[in-house]
């Protein structure tokens, strides 16, 4: 899989682009300790309050198990709380506690920040 020639440069694939933006991202969350999975379940959290496990699972992408120890993390960090719904006990309710709001905003200038340092690199490269 090479890239193509654009201008004289050769452009990345697309996998090329996720995997740098993955390493990017990961990079700017590592001094915050925080994995790129737990960011996206905090940032999905952050825009859909009281979702459920099922509903942060398949928007992620993820499998239901591999969330549930996602979130377990994160319960015990308190960056999130869980409970039970009263129509469906089977269901877990998600929401950000105080904790994993505020991290929620620093992620997302994180986030802010890569797109601004690839944006800056993508620009360099094209000229």
């Amino acid at each position: 899989m090479h890239g193509v020639e654009h201008n004289g440069h050769e452009e990345l694939t697309l996998l090329e682009l996720v995997l740098r933006l993955h390493g990017e991202f990961r990079r700017s969350l590592e001094p915050i300790r925080v994995t790129p999975l737990q960011a996206g379940v905090l940032l999905f959290l952050g825009r859909h309050v009281d979702a459920t496990l099922t509903d942060a699972a398949s928007a992620l992408r993820v499998r239901p198990p591999t969330l549930s120890d996602v979130v377990n993390d994160l319960v015990r960090k308190r960056w999130v709380t869980k409970r039970r719904l009263v129509t469906d006990t089977r269901a877990l309710c998600l929401s950000l506690s105080r904790r994993g709001s505020a991290l929620t905003r620093h992620i997302e200038q994180r986030v802010r920040h890569v797109e601004a340092a690839l944006a800056e690199q993508d620009r360099r490269a094209s000229a």
